[in-house]
């Protein structure tokens, strides 16, 4: 019997449903809150909840449609459990288990984090994924870095500040390039024409940390000094130099000859310039996973059900804002 899984994920501004059958996604339909939170700089949560809220029904109904898909084929529901803004959490976990208790199938809490690491791997049977890598999600709200092998993932390095893509996006309302700042830095950094004479800091902590607050300090400081396109580039160039480093500091240790990238911030252009290697097996997600989005919730689920690695929540569970990888 085919998993035909209905996936949730509102862990931060963006609705996204998935229909995962197996190990591929038959639909993906994602409402993204940008135009809303753009007007306010950032994210305001009490607004993302409730625009998780009026969306959430009517988009999946969306998708299940075109995965010509009833409500009634579903056979397990996986949701965001955490880590996330709690409000908007709350939402899909709220739905989840409604369905579940409504529909008599289980439902199962996934790891935001875990899920951006599985993200590479969509459509990939079980078996063709690497047991052993180094791993690294870079995103707006995280940036860390650690193994993935047969005993499951290890964290042993993460941001003790800003992660990256929040520091994208508060250096683009440094420069009033506006929101998100990934993307708009990205395109920005590559008008930059020559090359740049101007050398932003690259903090390099000990271990395998990060900080990304001195390089926002630095581009605050010298913001009126040069043109926006230079410190863009230069912003950008020391930003991934400090990911990139880590990630061959690591690769080093290990030896490990695969490399895992998900987060938005794997989107990048520079990054996936830099990463790559002929000596390595380079994952990172296709675009359209790289931001938050069910599909790599309802693989993830998919990748633990044949590990018979997981079980069901219990319908007396709530979300959880800070979960840990692993829970």
């Amino acid at each position: 019997m085919k998993n035909i899984i209905l996936a949730i994920e509102t862990s931060c501004d963006d609705t996204s449903i998935a229909i995962v059958e197996d190990f591929n996604v038959i639909a993906l339909k994602t409402n993204s809150q940008i135009e809303d939170h753009s007007k306010n700089g950032g994210v305001i949560p009490e607004l993302a909840s409730r625009l998780h809220s009026e969306n959430i029904f009517n988009l999946i109904n969306i998708t299940l449609a075109e995965a010509n898909k009833t409500i009634h084929d579903i056979t397990q529901i996986a949701v965001t459990q955490g880590p996330g803004l709690v409000n908007a959490l709350q939402v899909g976990v709220t739905v989840a288990k409604t369905l579940s208790a409504t529909l008599k199938i289980p439902v199962y809490g996934i790891n935001h984090i875990e899920a951006h690491i599985m993200s590479p791997f969509i459509g990939m049977k079980f078996k063709e994924v690497p047991k052993a890598a180094v791993i690294a999600v870079a995103s707006g709200g995280h940036t860390l870095i650690g193994k993935l092998n047969t005993r499951g993932i290890e964290i042993v390095g993460s941001t003790k500040d800003d992660a990256i893509g929040e520091a994208y996006d508060k250096v683009s309302k440094i420069l009033k390039l506006g929101y998100p700042g990934g993307p708009v830095i990205d395109e920005l950094s590559n008008s930059f024409i020559g090359e740049n004479d101007l050398k932003a800091p690259v903090t390099d902590m000990k271990g395998f940390d990060f900080s990304y607050s001195g390089i926002k300090s630095w581009v605050l400081k010298n913001k009126d000094n040069y043109p926006a396109d230079k410190l863009a580039n230069a912003f950008q160039t020391s930003a991934v130099m400090q990911l990139t480093n880590k990630i061959d500091q690591l690769v080093k240790k290990t030896k490990y000859k695969n490399v895992v990238i998900g987060g938005g911030v794997s989107a990048n252009s520079l990054l996936r310039k830099q990463i790559e290697n002929d000596k390595l097996n380079i994952f990172v997600p296709k675009l359209i996973y790289t931001g938050d989005n069910a599909a790599m919730i309802g693989y993830t689920l998919a990748y633990k059900l044949n590990q018979n690695k997981i079980k069901p929540m219990k319908l007396t569970m709530d979300a959880k804002p800070r979960m840990k990888i692993g829970e």
